[in-house]
């Protein structure tokens, strides 16, 4: 979850949008939000049983040693239980980091719809291309990218709109699904990756 603080109280807090929630909820997925900074993460995640994990975007990475510490422990559990991970904006950005890719910094990717081109595997779920919403500065240019990571989608200048690992079932995605201008191939997208894991196999 976002680290937010209450207006009039220096008091962070872990948060989530109701769009985050109301969105999985009409695609019939049970939501867990996962709090920052908690103490026993392998345990608590065991407990929960995740099928899937999405890592959700606001701020970027680096702002914020708790989350950033969160973001870890759910990749490194992810990975030693083949569990699914999707990450969104902010969650693409912090896979590419995990893998050892790095970040740029972007213009015109706040508040805007553009079109992104497309690659395998993605393909069978998006088409050649597709148009998304946009909420971004921070970005991965192509020489960002993690060698053990795949670019599946890329916009006008090359900078990653989305990516898996070629064998792990993690994929992400620069565009939010729970906000509107997003593909509705997306749904098809988190079902396929929850249901098959790494389906590019």
């Amino acid at each position: 979850m976002r680290i937010t603080q209450a207006a009039g109280y220096a008091e962070p807090r872990d948060s989530i949008s109701h769009d985050w929630l109301d969105l999985l909820q009409i695609w019939d997925i049970e939501p867990y939000p996962i709090p920052n900074g908690i103490e026993g993460m392998e345990k608590f995640l065991d407990t929960i049983e995740p099928g899937i994990f999405i890592l959700t975007g606001g701020d970027d990475p680096g702002t914020g040693d708790r989350r950033d510490r969160t973001e870890k422990q759910i990749l490194e559990y992810a990975a030693a239980t083949n569990t699914p991970v999707l990450g969104v904006c902010r969650g693409l950005q912090a896979i590419n980091l995990h893998f050892g890719g790095a970040l740029g910094q972007v213009d015109g990717h706040v508040g805007v719809q553009h079109v992104v081109q497309i690659h395998a595997p993605f393909t069978e779920i998006y088409g050649g291309a597709a148009e998304v919403n946009s909420f971004h500065k921070s970005s991965v240019p192509a020489s960002g990218l993690a060698r053990t990571l795949i670019a599946a989608g890329v916009d006008q200048d090359g900078n990653i709109e989305a990516l898996v690992h070629p064998s792990q079932p993690v994929a992400a995605i620069m565009w939010h699904p729970e906000r509107g201008g997003a593909p509705a191939a997306d749904r098809q997208l988190i079902e396929r990756l929850a249901r098959e894991g790494a389906f590019w196999h």
